[in-house]
């Protein structure tokens, strides 16, 4: 199992053990994942995330057992000296970045700089809809969903770059991405198949994507080589995430697909 989505460092507002590469990593292998692409989880809140990228990435890029991801806020005037930094030292194959965290929107132009040059380099682009259930947040810090629809409009624009979406939520999440009528559908009607209008260059992460049978319901919404197996751990207990492939009534080639094979295609790495 290929885990895309984790995080390796310290959450300020709760404990969210373990906190360090070898203990996460000894975590995701008793739950069978055998490669994962980690972030410093730092990056969320600390006003610089490069700074996050340079206490954490060094000790991720030695682990042969993660892939390094950098952290990456667009409108800080140092980010693609950085973004060129984590490229060159640590070899990321993915940046992320947290607009809701950061404070910016995805039709900054500063935004699209960044997706020029990362398209360029062939390297993917995440974006974070949300990192916490709203129940869980602190209540100095509620920090609502980014649109899933603005997400959709940058993968539009930039057909050539490779998109994700982490943390694309319970079906009954306002999008035009997943409309009202198709809502009714995906309740009423099992045989209705992939009604999203996911473009081409883009992927979902299913960690937060929650609804009875979540992963079947995925593969009705979304074609199957678009689906993401993530953990999101250490904010969530991996086994959630992983169960709720590895049980599902789905056809077994398309949770291969989640669990390893479309995530060695977007970042050139084998699990």
């Amino acid at each position: 199992m290929f885990d895309i989505n984790c995080g390796c460092g310290v959450w300020p507002f709760r404990p969210t053990l373990p906190a360090d590469a070898a203990s996460l990593e000894q975590m995701l292998r008793a739950e069978g994942v055998t490669r994962a692409c980690a972030y410093p989880l730092e990056g969320y809140l600390w006003p610089d995330p490069q700074e996050a990228n340079e206490l954490r990435l060094p000790q991720l890029a030695q682990s042969d057992f993660f892939v390094p991801s950098a952290v990456l806020n667009p409108t800080l005037p140092a980010c693609l000296k950085g973004y060129r930094r984590c490229r060159e030292e640590w070899g990321v194959p993915m940046v992320r970045l947290m607009p809701g965290y950061h404070l910016y929107g995805l039709d900054d132009p500063s935004v699209d700089a960044l997706a020029e040059q990362v398209a360029a380099d062939g390297v993917a682009l995440g974006v974070y809809v949300r990192a916490e259930d709203k129940r869980m947040q602190n209540p100095i810090a509620q920090v609502p969903p980014f649109p899933i629809d603005d997400v959709v409009a940058l993968a539009r624009r930039h057909p050539e770059l490779k998109v994700v979406a982490f943390g694309f939520g319970r079906l009954w999440d306002k999008s035009e991405l997943v409309p009202p009528d198709v809502l009714k559908l995906l309740q009423r009607q099992p045989e209705q198949e992939k009604p999203a209008d996911l473009p081409e260059n883009m992927w979902i992460e299913l960690s937060f994507f929650e609804h009875e049978s979540s992963f079947a319901n995925a593969l009705r919404l979304f074609p199957a080589e678009r689906l993401l197996f993530g953990t999101h751990a250490p904010l969530f207990y991996p086994r959630a995430n992983v169960t709720k492939i590895q049980y599902s009534e789905a056809p077994e080639e398309a949770k291969q697909a989640a669990f390893k094979t479309n995530a060695e295609e977007l970042l050139g790495v084998k699990a």
